[in-house]
């Protein structure tokens, strides 16, 4: 495991949509490159390439292996997977919801990987944090070796105007650590 990767730092963006990760990566002047981008949606593929010059991978992102992930040698993944199985309206179906499928796909392949991500950062809605998805990759990063820190924030808590909270969780792999620990 590397230390101390070399910059910029290599990332992997799953459910890219129209790129608000990226876009946060070069508002936060993070040495960074998106690697790679992935999402399924043409319309968010097009807006992502407007915006970007490269269009993200459009395909089923659960037939990727773990030898596809560590092909890409990078060092954080940010994943913001479709929320609707953890809302009301997508009728809380939670693991068993389809759309959740790519994600545990994901997730399942961390301990296959010859060069697991050194950090992931995970976006969703508030109710997520009490799915069993949720359960089940807390149990993936911490038997894979992952500390993590879990947020429920409000973009209002930023400065901007849009009041709706956020589920967050960062992981970073041992021997990485966070300065302080806060759980939701």
């Amino acid at each position: 495991m590397e230390d101390s990767p070399s910059k910029p730092w290599r990332v992997l963006e799953f459910y890219s949509g129209i790129g608000g990760m990226k876009y946060s990566l070069i508002k936060a002047e993070v040495d960074a490159q998106v690697v790679k981008a992935f999402d399924i949606n043409d319309t968010a593929n097009d807006v992502y390439e407007h915006n970007f010059g490269h269009r993200p991978f459009q395909g089923n992102i659960q037939s990727l292996t773990a030898a596809d992930l560590d092909s890409y040698r990078a060092h954080a993944w940010l994943l913001s997977p479709p929320c609707q199985p953890y809302t009301r309206q997508g009728l809380q179906k939670h693991s068993g919801d389809a759309r959740a499928f790519s994600f545990l796909r994901i997730l399942e392949l961390i301990p296959d990987a010859l060069q697991p991500p050194l950090m992931l950062f995970v976006e969703n809605v508030v109710g997520f944090e009490t799915s069993d998805t949720h359960e089940k990759m807390i149990e993936i990063l911490t038997t894979t070796g992952f500390t993590t820190q879990e947020f429920i924030l409000s973009p209002l808590q930023f400065g901007v105007p849009y009041s709706r909270p956020r589920y967050f969780c960062l992981a970073k792999r041992k021997p990485l650590s966070f300065r302080s620990v806060q759980l939701i």
